[in-house]
């Protein structure tokens, strides 16, 4: 027998699982909605919101369009039937090849270890279906990038062990939130001991939202650990091919010679078109495994990911021309992102930012925390929503699920004039930040300062007292007073509401 609702109860329209996944929360992309909603227009909406968060490249639009135009691309009769769900073999045969060149490896990648998917983060799903159960941990060292939460979360139901990263340098560290294997080592025992299944590590090289790029003996020490626990390591390159800066090289993990892998069977290797060659909406990308029995599965995951054939087309032409892609593309793209990057540097250096000057990405991650009152998640996602006010979209740490607040991943690999006009919009707002912070930190510190001092100003000094004796009188005398006790914040916003309302419409 059916069953009936209570009266005036909204229908259930969802199961539990549909209630999930309706109600998960990602600040990328709430971000990217709240900009599109108001999104900047030169002529149209010279107002909007300019998106400095999503990591795009819109630096090199008229490249691809020009080279894609030429491409003898037309209708044919295979590509209004089912094809190959892995990819067609002309595909897999020119990515094979495209993987070989850009990371120079020392045998010829097997098209037969490859498959395409719509997408980067499906082929992480993908990989996440194959090798955990539900509940089973992935480990990821923060920040990272904030969609492995929903490709390993989301319905693979598999769960992410972040291991926290920090500016401050520790023990072995020669830059900020740089990786360490004795800090990996110990967040694997501690959950181990906690009951938590570890099955896997993922990592990106080049970084996001970091921009750092991976040394290969940094590389060998990740493949390494996970040997040493029999984990799977996924390694994402979907940023190889934007390393700007001169002398830096990327060290792939297809790049390495066999001996040198201990455990091929557990490395897993994705790569989309996405950032590489700018065409996030193209919804392009590859997984590639040693391991076969991941591979079955992943063939069965992309039933739901297939690429349109046309597109496979398309991409497979794209891939196949070595010398656009070797004499043009990638030289011209390379150009403009060091060009680009360089300018917003000039920028932030304008502002007094603080930043990570990195060789590869789209972006820079940048150090807003002298600019704000309290270093809290609060105050972070409080400054969010106000520079999407301001009109500048840009990602807070949280949306990297970093432990450290008061960073923001600010994306440069957009048009010049938009650019310069968030930095514009982004320098006025730092502007008031100081006053605000100012004015908090001055308003009561004369009164402060004095009723302390009037504390302990019956401290006396014996003759042949030491530092350390004059320090700790005036110690009690400051926890024996009743200062602290009696002018409390709730106080003052009692004792000052206007100020106190003018205080929090700086923060909505």
């Amino acid at each position: 027998m059916e069953k009936t609702l209570p009266a005036g109860a909204p229908p259930k329209w969802l199961g539990s699982r549909g209630e999930e996944l309706k109600n998960i929360v990602s600040l990328l992309g709430e971000g990217f909605v709240k900009c599109r909603a108001n999104l900047y227009n030169a002529e149209t909406n010279p107002d909007g919101c300019i998106n400095l968060g999503t990591a795009e490249n819109r630096l090199v639009f008229e490249l691809l369009k020009k080279q894609i135009n030429k491409l003898n691309v037309h209708w044919e009769d295979y590509m209004f039937t089912y094809n190959d769900m892995s990819g067609r073999p002309d595909l897999k045969k020119a990515v094979a090849q495209f993987l070989s060149d850009q990371t120079k490896t020392p045998l010829p990648v097997d098209p037969s270890k490859l498959c395409v998917f719509n997408g980067g983060g499906p082929c992480i799903e993908a990989l996440i279906f194959a090798i955990c159960d539900p509940g089973d941990g992935v480990m990821v060292a923060t920040p990272y990038y904030g969609g492995i939460n929903f490709d390993v979360q989301a319905r693979a139901r598999a769960k992410v062990i972040p291991v926290h990263f920090y500016s401050k340098l520790e023990a072995g560290q020669t830059k900020p939130f740089q990786i360490s294997i004795s800090k990996m080592e110990s967040a694997y025992q501690e959950n181990v001991k906690k009951g938590v299944k570890i099955r896997a590590v993922f990592f990106m090289n080049p970084n996001n939202p970091l921009g750092d790029v991976c040394t290969k003996q940094e590389v060998l020490d990740l493949l390494n650990f996970c040997h040493r626990h029999s984990l799977h390591l996924i390694m994402n390159e979907v940023y190889m091919n934007t390393i700007f800066k001169e002398g830096v090289e990327h060290h792939s993990v297809l790049s390495l010679k066999p001996e040198e892998i201990p455990d091929p069977q557990r490395v897993h290797f994705v790569w989309s078109a996405s950032k590489d060659l700018s065409m996030s909406g193209m919804r392009f990308g590859v997984l590639h495994s040693w391991n076969q029995d991941v591979l079955d599965c992943a063939v069965m995951s992309a039933n739901f990911h297939t690429i349109p054939v046309f597109v496979q087309t398309l991409m497979q032409q794209l891939l196949s021309d070595k010398d656009w892609l070797r004499d043009v593309y990638f030289p011209e793209n390379n150009k403009r992102l060091l060009e680009a990057h360089n300018a917003t540097k000039d920028a932030l250096d304008a502002i007094g930012l603080p930043y990570l000057d990195r060789p590869s990405g789209l972006y820079i991650y940048v150090d807003f925390r002298e600019f704000m009152s309290s270093i809290t998640p609060e105050a972070e996602l409080a400054l969010f929503h106000r520079f999407i006010e301001e009109g500048i979209y840009l990602a807070p740490s949280q949306a990297f699920f970093s432990d450290e607040c008061g960073w923001f991943r600010i994306v440069f690999s957009r048009p010049s004039i938009e650019t310069k006009l968030a930095m514009d919009r982004l320098g006025k707002v730092c502007k008031q930040l100081l006053e605000e912070k100012s004015n908090v930190a001055s308003g009561g510190d004369a009164e402060a300062t004095n009723t302390l001092l009037g504390e302990v100003e019956h401290l006396t000094v014996a003759e042949g007292s030491t530092l350390e004796n004059l320090l700790s009188q005036l110690k009690t005398g400051i926890q024996n007073s009743d200062w602290l006790k009696t002018n409390t914040a709730d106080q003052w916003k009692d004792e000052n509401p206007e100020a106190y309302k003018a205080y929090m419409e700086n923060f909505k």
